[in-house]
Parts: C-alpha cells; structure tokens; sequence
C-alpha cells in the first residue's frame, strides 16, 4: 500500500478508534434501544434470549452494520481522494496538528467554547417509523452513522484525517472499513446477547470517563506521530520484523 506509512498500525489505531467510538458517553447507553428499535422486539423479548429473538436480532443487527459501514467506507473514500489532490508535507503536519487538537476536546480542553457543543450530542434519533424488513435496518443504520458522527466527530475526524495522507482511495476505504469494524463487532456481539451487553455495562460504566481520557491521550500521540512522520518509522519496524520473521519454506 503506498502511503505515508503502512497499514499495520494505522489499521490498529482505526480499528482501536472504532472501540472507543462504541464506548463512548453518548453511544454505548444507547445500544439495547438501537437493538430494539431495528428488530422490532421488546427489551424483555431481548433479553430472553430466545432463538427465535436472538437470531431477529443478529439478522437485524447485520443489515444495521452494513448500513453504517457503507457511510463510513464513503467517506473514507473521500478523504482520501480529496487528500490526494492536496497531497503533500504539509497535509501530513496538518493532519497531526487536528489529532492532537481532537485529543485535547475530549480531555475537555476546550469545554468552555460553546460553537464545538455540537461534536457532544447524543446520538439519538427520532424515527417514528422504521422502513420495513431487513433493507430497513440498513437504512437505519445509515441514518444513525448521520446521527453518530456528531458524538464521535473527534475520533471520527481524526481517522479520516489519517485516510486523507493515503495515496489511494482503496487504502482510504480499508482504513475506515476497519474503523466500522471496530464498532461493528461489539455492537454484533451485543446482538448475540443483550443480558451479556447489560452486564458488560454495568462493570464498564464507572470507567466510561477514564476510557474518554485514555482514547485522547492516545489521539495526542498519534497526532504526534504522524507531525513528524514517526508513524511510518514505526510501521516500517513492524513491516520489516514481520517480514524477517516469516519461516523460508523454499
């Protein structure tokens, strides 16, 4: 992949980025009500654990992730591509500079700028009526990845600044589909069993703001990183360990 620095970190900073998104204030409460709302079951059905109810759910909650991992994969693509046309030194040390500022909002450093209230709203919906059947969970799911990107703009922002100094649109999609997996897959799992999700909650819950704080200090360093080109030093450590590593077999 010909970018300013290869995949297998940024791919797990994405994917890192996608977990916090899914732990974040004002989307992991949400998630048995978004479980509800696209199977059409009752929390108490949710929460029997019926075959019959879990695989409405797992069904459901598959066309959800297809829907909003399609909307990130686009702007993946976007970024990229837009990147691309600006494509240069600077683009790489602006791309830090906003990471290390996204990591600082969710410290709270700027708390008291009233005009970024925006990237901390809930992200809740009102859809009165959802489309019918399973091409309607998708649908949802675009709409809610809309509604996510509010709450999660920070991280959000900061991956796809990251897709912006690839130098294809391919990497940009693969970056941001590993970024939806990363919320994808707790989200899936949660589908399996929403009474393993609310007992996940509850031991998770007096550490939501601690993870908030862990998820900005690792946005400053990458931030930092990728200013001074130290991520794709990095990456070519890896790259080059793996590659000295792998058994000959000729």
């Amino acid at each position: 992949m010909d970018s300013f620095f290869a995949p297998n970190v940024s791919f797990a900073v994405a994917f890192l980025a996608g977990l916090f998104s899914f732990i974040s204030p004002c989307v992991f409460p949400l998630i048995p009500s978004y479980l509800s709302y696209i199977s059409g079951l009752s929390m108490d059905e949710l929460m029997q654990d019926s075959p019959k109810a879990k695989f409405a759910a797992v069904k459901h909650s598959l066309m959800f992730i297809l829907g909003f991992t399609a909307i990130f994969v686009l702007l993946g693509v976007f970024s990229t591509a837009v990147g691309d046309l600006l494509h240069s030194i600077w683009l790489m040390r602006i791309a830090g500079i906003f990471i290390i500022i996204m990591g600082l909002f969710i410290l709270g450093a700027f708390n008291r700028l009233k005009f970024l209230s925006f990237m901390n709203m809930d992200a809740a919906v009102n859809i009165k009526n959802k489309p019918f059947g399973l091409i309607g969970s998708a649908l949802v799911g675009v709409v809610f990845a809309a509604a996510w990107t509010p709450c999660i703009g920070p991280i959000l922002a900061s991956i796809l600044f990251i897709a912006s100094t690839l130098r294809n649109t391919a990497a940009g999609a693969e970056l941001l589909f590993v970024y939806a997996m990363g919320l994808a897959v707790p989200f899936f799992i949660s589908s399996l069993s929403l009474n393993l999700f609310l007992s996940a909650f509850k031991r998770i819950k007096p550490f939501i703001k601690t993870i908030s704080v862990i998820s900005g200090v690792i946005l400053i360093a990458v931030g930092i990183l990728i200013f001074f080109n130290y991520l794709s030093v990095i990456s070519l450590y890896f790259g080059n360990t793996f590659h000295y590593n792998i058994p000959y077999n000729g």
